[in-house]
């Protein structure tokens, strides 16, 4: 485990945020989730988690703009991004994300993923 096991989940689909919390909580790390996007920067200062997974599509804001706000806060900032439409993880990579992960990602191996930074 990580010196900074806290990691912050944004993602609009509660069934898919819920599993993904637990999943992180099962393995011992200390998770912050929100279905808002628009709280990814307050949250990310307030609890400088060590990474951030983050659905691309969501209603408030996209997960483009947060990746870009969120490397503004913090060149070092770890994000994994998950998304439905696998024709956009080349430009989710491209902005600064970690990993970009199609959504059918099983909650185990994004576990694994943020396990191997």
């Amino acid at each position: 485990m990580k010196t900074n096991s806290t990691i912050l989940i944004i993602d609009d689909d509660e069934i898919s945020l819920l599993i993904l919390q637990n999943a992180f909580e099962v393995e011992g790390y200390n998770v912050i989730a929100t279905t808002n996007s628009m709280k990814a920067e307050d949250l990310y200062n307030a609890h400088s988690p060590y990474a951030v997974i983050l659905d691309i599509f969501m209603p408030e804001r996209d997960g483009f703009e947060v990746i870009k706000e969120l490397k503004k806060l913090s060149k070092t900032c770890h994000v994994i991004a998950i998304s439905s439409n696998e024709r956009y993880l080349p430009a989710i990579k491209a902005l600064g994300a970690t990993a970009a992960l199609p959504k059918s990602t099983m909650p185990d191996q994004i576990v694994a993923a943020i396990k191997a930074l």
